[in-house]
């Protein structure tokens, strides 16, 4: 079944590194050791990725990267097998950091953040499926539902971003998966 995934957030603590002397913007794409900072390893990651085509946002100071929906739809301009290419060809930077999947403890976690989101769509009118938690290849995880509350409309897109924002979506996930990361290295799911 094709998941219609209302909220795409994708979170992958860590990024890329790239290989720089002094100030300079050129980025290596050899394989030296990668960093286990996550800030350095994040930043490399993203260069990357956008030396591959590939429009990756920078990581914050945490090396953690939140996509805005400008960022997915940047991102989803480019062609799936250009973006997975570019995962493959530059996940080296972030392979000493924990990107093991999730938890089940973390995905029930997660879970109760989108019945939440669920609740409060509702109460705009939208009906979406069941919440889903899906680990993904490269240490990253989609959160949303099994079935969209319909085609994307200005209005749904404005309810959308209200319920994310009430129900403290990007914080709380992005808590939870540090906590579970933190807890539950090399534990795996």
């Amino acid at each position: 079944m094709r998941a219609a995934v209302l909220c795409l957030a994708t979170v992958l603590v860590a990024g890329a590194v790239g290989c720089n002397s002094g100030g300079s913007k050129h980025v290596s794409t050899t394989r030296g050791r990668p960093s286990t900072n996550p800030y350095l390893a994040s930043l490399a990651y993203a260069r990357c990725l956008r030396a591959h085509g590939v429009p990756q946002p920078l990581p914050d100071k945490h090396g953690e990267f939140s996509l805005t929906r400008a960022d997915e739809k940047r991102l989803r301009t480019v062609p799936r097998p250009q973006r997975e290419a570019g995962m493959k060809a530059c996940f080296h930077h972030i392979s000493e950091l924990n990107n093991d999947p999730l938890s089940e403890r973390a995905h029930r976690r997660a879970i109760k953040v989108l019945l939440e989101l669920k609740k409060c769509l509702r109460g705009f009118g939208y009906t979406v499926g069941r919440p889903m938690v899906r680990n993904m290849s490269f240490g990253r995880a989609m959160f949303g539902f099994d079935t969209a509350a319909g085609p994307s409309t200005p209005r749904l897109r404005r309810a959308q971003l209200v319920c994310e924002k009430r129900a403290d979506m990007a914080r709380r996930i992005t808590g939870i998966i540090n906590e579970d990361r933190r807890t539950h290295r090399g534990s795996g799911f």
